[in-house]
C-alpha cells in the first residue's frame, strides 16, 4: 500500500497551477464584478436621467442620439471595431490565445451604456462579456501567464461579468464553458467557478440579493402543460429563427450603406437612422424599447392589461426594436431582447390555450412567459443551457425546471434545423475564423507548413541531367526532389518512383535534362499556409509530397503527408492531456 501512495503522489508531485489559476481567478472576480457593477448602475442612473428627455416631444430622437454616440465612443474614440462583441471574445479564444487589449475594457462598457440607458432595445451581457473578458486577460497579461492560462481567465471574466449583472453565476458559468471555450474539462470548470463565486458575491452586496425578475407565483403544472411546452418550445425555436435572421438582414444592409456614408466620414450614420426607426416604435409602444425587463414583471404579477391583442403588438414591436438596433451594430446583446420576446410569446401562448381550451386547466400564461424565456435565449445561441440557467436564475423560477428544459431543447432543435451557427457564431463560423478547442480545424490551424518542413529536402536546378541526380541519391533518403531554377525559384517535381524505366539506362540518364521530366503540376505550398489549408491541398492534388515556397516562389524545402500526420498526433496529445 505504501508502494501506491507513494506511486501516486510522490513521483507526480504537487501541482502549483491548479492553486495559482484559483488565485488569479479571484482577483478576476473582484475586476469583472466591478466592471458589471459599473455598467449596469451606470445604465440605470443615465437612464433615470433621461426619463423627462423621453417623455418629451423630441424623446423619438433620443435613441438615434443613443446609438450614434455608442458608435462613435467605441469605433472613434476607442478606435474598436463595431458589432455585439462576443464574437470578438470567441476570436480572440480561437486565433489569438486569449489575447485582448486594454481598451476594449472600456469602449463597449461606455458604448453600450449611452445606447440602452437612450431606449436602445439591446441588452447588458454583450458588453459585459467583451469588458469582463478583457478583464481576465489583461490580468493574465500583468501576471505573464501562457496563452492557455490567458484564454482560462479570459473565461472567469466572462462568468464573472454574467454573474455578477444577472445574480446567475451558474448561467455565467455554463456560457463561459458551453459558448465561449466550448470546453467541458475539471482545469477549466474550477477557475470559473470560482470567479462567478466572487463577482455574484460582489454584485449581491452592491444590488441586493435578487433576480432581475420576480418569478411568477405558480408552484404547481400538469402533464399537459408540459406537453404544451413542447409546442411552446417549437414556435420558440421558430421565433429565435426570426430574429437572427432579420439581425443579420439589418447588418447586411447597414453594411452596404456604410460603405458609401464612410466615403463621406458619416460614422455610425446607419446606427443613428436605425436608432430614429427605435425611437418611433417606442413613441406609440413605449414599452419595446430599452431592456423591457419592467414589461416582464407585469406579466409575472398579471398587471400587464391589453390581453391576447397587445401582447401580439409587443412582440412584433420588440422584434422591431431589436432588429434595429442590433442589426445596426449597436453596442448591446441579445440576451435581455430574448428574454422579453420569449415572455411576450409565451403569455401570448398562454392566452391562446386559455381561450382555446377554457376547461383544460392549463396553468396561467405567467407560466408559460416563464419557461418560453428559455427558448428564445437557447434557439438564438445555440446554447440550451445557458438558456435554461438563466431563465431559472433570473426569475428564481426552480419550479418550472422540467417544462423549461424542454421548451429550450425543443427551441434548439428547431433553430438548429434552419440555422447553421448560432447568434454569436456566424460571423466568425462563415469565415472560417471559429476554432474550437480540441477539434481538428484548431490543432492544424495552430501550425503552419513552415514548421513541418522534411528535415533533408534536396532540390536540383535546372539544366542538370538525371546523372547528377544520381549522384545525390546517397546521401538522401528522400524519393521526391524539386527542380528550381538559378535564382531557387521552384518549378516542378521529380519524382523516383515515375523515373524507374530512365534513370537505369546510363546513356539515357547522360542526356535527359531534369526539367523534361519533373512534374510541373505539383502545387506548391506557401510557407505561412495553416495546415487546414495544406490539408486541403494534398486533397485535391492527391500526392503524397508537396513542395514549400517563401513569398518569392523560392523553394524552402518539402513536406509529406507523414511529416504531417506524426506532427498532428503529437499536438492531439499535447491539446487533450488532462490539464
Amino acid at each position: 500500500m505504501a508502494n501506491v501512495v507513494e506511486s501516486v503522489f510522490r513521483n507526480r508531485g504537487a501541482r502549483a497551477e491548479p492553486w495559482i489559476l484559483a488565485v488569479l481567478a479571484v482577483l478576476v472576480g473582484v475586476a469583472s464584478s466591478a466592471v458589471a457593477v459599473v455598467l449596469r448602475g451606470g445604465v440605470h442612473l443615465l437612464s433615470d436621467r433621461l426619463d423627462p428627455w423621453r417623455t418629451s416631444p423630441g424623446g423619438v430622437v433620443l435613441p438615434a442620439a443613443g446609438a450614434l454616440l455608442g458608435i462613435l465612443v467605441v469605433r472613434r474614440l476607442f478606435r474598436e471595431p463595431g458589432g455585439h462583441g462576443v464574437p470578438a471574445v470567441l476570436e480572440a479564444v480561437s486565433r489569438r490565445g486569449g489575447a485582448m487589449r486594454v481598451r476594449s475594457i472600456f469602449s463597449r462598457l461606455f458604448g453600450s451604456m449611452l445606447n440602452v440607458a437612450s431606449g436602445g432595445s439591446a441588452g447588458l451581457e454583450g458588453p459585459t462579456v467583451y469588458s469582463a473578458a478583457a478583464v481576465g486577460s489583461v490580468l493574465g497579461d500583468w501576471f505573464r501567464v501562457g496563452d492557455r492560462q490567458r484564454t482560462l481567465l479570459l473565461a472567469c471574466g466572462v462568468a464573472g461579468g454574467i454573474g455578477a449583472i444577472f445574480d446567475a453565476p451558474l448561467t455565467g458559468m455554463i456560457f463561459s464553458i458551453e459558448v465561449v471555450l466550448a470546453e467541458w474539462t475539471l482545469g477549466a470548470a474550477l477557475p470559473i467557478a470560482i470567479s462567478a463565486t466572487v463577482a455574484t458575491e460582489i454584485g449581491r452586496l452592491v444590488f441586493g440579493e435578487s433576480g432581475a425578475f420576480a418569478a411568477p407565483p405558480i408552484h404547481h403544472w400538469s402533464t399537459a402543460d408540459l406537453a404544451a411546452s413542447a409546442g411552446l418550445g417549437g414556435l420558440a425555436g421558430l421565433l429565435s429563427v426570426a430574429l437572427v435572421a432579420a439581425i443579420f438582414r439589418m447588418e447586411h444592409l447597414c453594411r452596404a450603406a456604410g460603405r458609401r456614408l464612410r466615403a463621406l466620414r458619416l460614422t455610425g450614420a446607419c446606427a443613428a437612422v436605425a436608432g430614429f426607426g427605435v425611437g418611433l416604435v417606442g413613441l406609440y409602444v413605449p414599452e419595446a424599447i430599452g431592456e423591457g425587463y419592467e414589461t416582464v414583471s407585469a406579466i409575472f404579477r398579471g398587471e400587464l392589461g391589453g390581453g391576447l391583442a397587445l401582447l401580439g403588438v409587443l412582440v412584433g414591436a420588440k422584434f422591431l426594436a431589436t432588429t434595429l438596433t442590433l442589426g445596426s451594430n449597436a453596442p448591446g446583446g441579445i440576451f435581455a431582447p430574448s428574454l422579453v420576446v420569449g415572455a411576450l410569446l409565451g403569455a401570448a401562448y398562454g392566452e391562446v390555450l386559455h381561450a382555446v381550451f377554457p376547461a383544460a386547466g392549463f396553468a396561467p400564461p405567467a407560466f408559460f412567459a416563464l419557461v418560453a424565456m428559455a427558448g428564445l435565449v437557447a434557439g438564438t445561441m445555440h446554447a440550451p443551457l445557458t438558456g435554461i440557467l438563466l431563465a431559472l436564475e433570473t426569475t428564481r423560477g426552480w419550479h418550472g425546471v422540467l417544462p423549461i428544459i424542454l421548451v429550450a431543447v425543443c427551441a434548439v432543435l428547431v433553430s438548429r434545423t434552419f440555422l447553421r451557427h448560432s447568434f454569436y457564431t456566424w460571423e466568425l463560423a462563415e469565415r472560417g475564423a471559429l476554432l474550437r478547442p480540441r477539434t481538428d480545424r484548431r490543432i492544424l490551424a495552430d501550425l503552419a507548413a513552415a514548421e513541418l518542413l522534411d528535415q533533408d529536402s534536396v532540390s536540383i536546378e535546372v539544366g542538370r541531367t538525371l546523372e547528377d541526380l544520381t549522384r545525390v541519391l546517397p546521401r538522401t533518403t528522400r524519393n521526391h526532389f524539386a527542380v528550381v531554377d538559378r535564382d531557387g525559384r521552384y518549378l516542378g517535381m521529380l519524382d523516383l518512383t515515375q523515373l524507374r524505366g530512365v534513370i537505369f539506362d546510363d546513356l539515357v540518364r547522360r542526356v535527359t535534362p531534369v526539367e523534361t521530366v519533373m512534374d510541373p503540376t505539383a502545387p506548391p505550398i506557401r510557407a505561412d499556409e495553416p495546415l487546414l489549408q495544406v490539408m486541403d491541398a494534398f486533397e485535391s492534388s492527391g500526392r503524397w509530397v508537396l513542395p514549400v515556397v517563401d513569398a518569392e516562389g523560392r523553394f524552402l524545402g518539402t513536406l509529406s503527408k507523414s511529416t504531417l500526420f506524426d506532427r498532428y498526433r503529437r499536438e492531439l496529445i499535447a491539446q487533450t492531456e488532462e490539464e
